[in-house]
């Protein structure tokens, strides 16, 4: 229950979003839209042009792709849109399958180094507040529960804080999705084939019919095990296990009572069937090349065998102790892991007037996992000794309510209230002995927590200056839960709540049309989940600290250019360290504790245009992860994260070459990643190429073509400390050509 003081403080929130309605409704004065130059580059729009640069944020480093962007270069993902933008990090161990709870071994995104990066589709937050999938990592995003590119109007890629609605615990920060919505009536039918038996496949149907318009598509995306090149030998081998089968469906429907009150429904809902190999073969180790498994004989199985050679014994601080590990991917043939998620969301919009969509929002999220995963007997690889199987549910279901008023032409008002109630299942590691039949429990987790939060923000524009302070109050509720080990010891995962009131200022100055700075303070608050607090070696509060940032960006005749600065202070950020188990000195175990932290980033732009077909665009952006100290822990003991600035790279350049023409368009995509550590990945830096062309063949029919990774490089975006060098992988080169018609 809220104490008296939390109520008065939510009561004080909550008094003050009412009041504006009344002082706005007092002044009777016409309102105007703000009126923004825009600045098209690549395709994309000037962030400030669009709702939520001239409504909810002021300034900040942010970069906009729309859906025509999307479209003429065919990205297939969202993760594949956002992955070549400065600042932005996307790690993928190379397969689409992700083992829960387990941050190595699924897709992580990043900003600014940060890996605390919230998602939100239309406003709303694609997050669960009981459990995280990455939870070892402590990351927000949820990159398996994305919708399909395209149903996509624009990609917002917001680095760093930049306003109060998007949340306090949107350190690193935040990528919002926009989606379509229908308007005239047509039907697109999308047909493509790749390298490794690639098969994409798309139909949409888009429309409006007096007050009801909607929008409903299809899409199915398979392949077959994937190629990439070897990092010891330099030969393309097949990734055994790697193959993965995925559907998805959207649904969105608007009906407008009039021309300021409507009602939107929408439903998204993904299916994946995907192979788990958790990493690749390290021919470097092995004594012959293995592509069947079957073929082993037992001879090769005792010979190689990490118990025969004793390398389950070793301490984990000898290099050998990580060839152990590299048996895993023997284990894993046949493993796979499935996942469905499937989101309902209903939003009445309410007063849709001076451009301010008011709206109250109720919506369930749920998504759902299984793992199985077969582990072949150490003394003859032929013989299946056990499955290893895995279930997790976690579910979220609330309500988000937005008000916001222009009270003149240049003041906006806007506030908003959200309440989650979060559940978490899980059931991971059961075994199965398919010789015996018998079927062993895993452990067991049944976490719940409800969270509040509420903001109001003003944003104020005098002349060439706009400044917008907020405020923002973040309730974290107790966790209700329970745990229970696969040796039948139940322990309690409930917890204390966690709540903080944080402030921030956000600012823009507009020299001119064509030059703007922008700078910000925001306030940081995190609470951890129940897991964490679980483990920790002591009492865990929330994370705390504060964020800076300062910005330019400008254009001079055919040229466009930026610059961006952010440093992220924490004070008790998370933490995580190893200590030798109570019941096996040999074995280690995970403890979290809170410890300082400083995440300074920049982040350099260019775009040059020759002419109206010609453009050239350059990036640099560089992200480093300071531990200041280690609190609760003796001087023994580092953490876990001082490996931070080892398992991604330091140094990023992109930089593209376009041409668009008539019906033809074109280009080639360039990534360099530099200051990668030699310990973990395949080399210290990598060279990446990727080429797109697209050509539109009559006003119905439209003819595309990709290579991804051109020079077939061998790279790695992830790396994990304990399975050794370039241990996962990223594709070969590939290609995808496909057919776009519409009528």
């Amino acid at each position: 229950m809220l104490t008296k003081k939390k109520k008065l403080l939510v009561l004080s929130v909550l008094t003050a979003i009412a009041s504006v309605d009344f002082v706005c409704n007092a002044n009777a004065e016409e309102l105007k839209s703000y009126k923004l130059n825009e600045m098209i580059v690549e395709g994309r729009i000037d962030p400030n042009s669009t709702y939520d640069g001239q409504i909810i944020r002021t300034g900040g480093d942010v970069t906009v792709i729309t859906s025509q962007e999307i479209e003429k270069k065919h990205y297939t993902s969202v993760a594949d849109a956002i992955k070549r933008l400065p600042g932005v990090d996307v790690q993928t161990a190379g397969y689409k399958a992700f083992e829960y709870d387990y941050a190595d071994y699924q897709d992580e995104v990043s900003i600014n180094g940060d890996r605390r990066v919230v998602f939100l589709i239309d406003g709303k937050r694609i997050t669960n507040e009981a459990n995280s999938s990455a939870n070892n990592h402590y990351s927000k995003s949820q990159m398996f529960a994305m919708i399909g590119i395209q149903n996509i109007e624009r990609i917002e890629v917001i680095k760093g804080a930049s306003a109060m609605a998007y949340g306090s615990d949107a350190t690193g920060g935040v990528i919002n999705i926009i989606t379509k919505k229908g308007n005239k009536s047509h039907t697109t039918l999308d047909a493509a084939y790749g390298s490794w038996g690639t098969q994409k496949y798309a139909v949409s149907n888009a429309g409006k019919k007096d007050k009801l318009s909607w929008i409903v598509s299809y899409n199915k995306d398979k392949r077959n095990d994937m190629k990439y090149k070897d990092r010891e030998y330099k030969k393309t081998r097949t990734y055994t296990n790697s193959s993965y089968d995925e559907d998805n469906t959207f649904l969105k429907l608007d009906y407008e009572f009039d021309k300021h009150n409507s009602l939107e429904f929408m439903h998204t809902y993904k299916n994946t069937y995907a192979m788990y190999p958790i990493m690749a073969p390290d021919y470097s180790s092995l004594s012959q090349l293995i592509n069947d498994f079957a073929a082993i004989d037992a001879g090769l199985a005792t010979q190689l065998n990490p118990n025969t050679n004793g390398y389950n014994k070793l301490p984990q601080s000898d290099p050998a102790w990580n060839r152990y590990h590299k048996w895993w991917y023997v284990f894993n043939e046949g493993s796979f892991t499935k996942n469905r998620t499937s989101n309902y969301d209903l939003k009445y919009t309410f007063k849709d007037d001076d451009g301010i969509e008011n709206y109250i929002r109720v919506y369930n999220d749920e998504n759902r996992y299984y793992m199985n995963r077969n582990r072949p007997k150490f003394t003859d690889f032929r013989v299946l000794d056990y499955k290893q199987l895995s279930w997790a549910k976690e579910r979220s279901n609330g309500v988000n309510l937005r008000y916001g008023k222009k009270l003149d032409d240049n003041n906006i008002i806007y506030s908003g209230i959200d309440y989650s109630n979060n559940s978490f299942w899980q059931h991971a590691y059961a075994s199965y002995y398919p010789d015996t039949g018998i079927f062993k429990h895993g452990n067991y987790k049944n976490i719940k927590r409800d969270v509040w939060n509420a903001f109001i923000q003003d944003k104020i524009k005098l002349d060439k200056f706009t400044f917008t302070p907020g405020v923002r109050y973040n309730y974290y509720g107790k966790n209700s839960g329970s745990a229970l080990s696969n040796k039948n010891v139940a322990s309690s995962l409930d917890t204390g709540s966690y709540s903080h009131l944080t402030l921030g200022l956000f600012t823009n100055y507009d020299f001119n049309d064509n030059h703007r700075m922008y700078a910000s303070w925001s306030q940081l608050y995190n609470a951890p989940y129940a897991t964490a607090i679980a483990s920790a070696a002591n009492k865990l509060e929330a994370e705390k600290g504060n964020a800076y940032t300062l910005g330019y960006s400008g254009s001079i005749s055919k040229s466009t250019f930026g610059a961006n600065y952010t440093l992220t202070k924490l004070d008790n950020t998370f933490g995580k360290f190893t200590v030798p188990s109570d019941t096996d000195p040999e074995l280690f175990e995970a403890k979290v504790t809170n410890v300082k932290s400083k995440v300074t980033s920049f982040c350099l732009t260019y775009g040059y245009r020759f002419d109206d077909n010609w453009s050239v665009n350059a990036a640099y952006s560089h992200a480093k992860t300071d531990i200041e100290e280690n609190q609760g822990t003796s001087d023994q003991l580092s953490t876990t994260d001082d490996l931070r600035n080892s398992l991604h790279y330091n140094n990023k350049y992109t930089s593209s070459v376009n041409y668009d023409k008539g019906k033809f368009s074109t280009g080639f995509d360039f990534t360099f990643y530099t200051g990668m550590n030699a310990k973990y990945f395949s080399d210290n830096e990598f060279f990446i190429v990727d080429w797109h062309a697209n050509y539109k063949i009559d006003k119905n029919w439209n003819a595309y073509a990709l290579v991804n990774n051109l020079t077939n490089r061998a790279y790695e975006t992830k790396a994990v400390a304990v399975e050794g060098i370039g241990a996962m992988p990223m594709e070969g080169i590939n290609f995808l050509v496909g057919v776009n018609y519409s009528f």
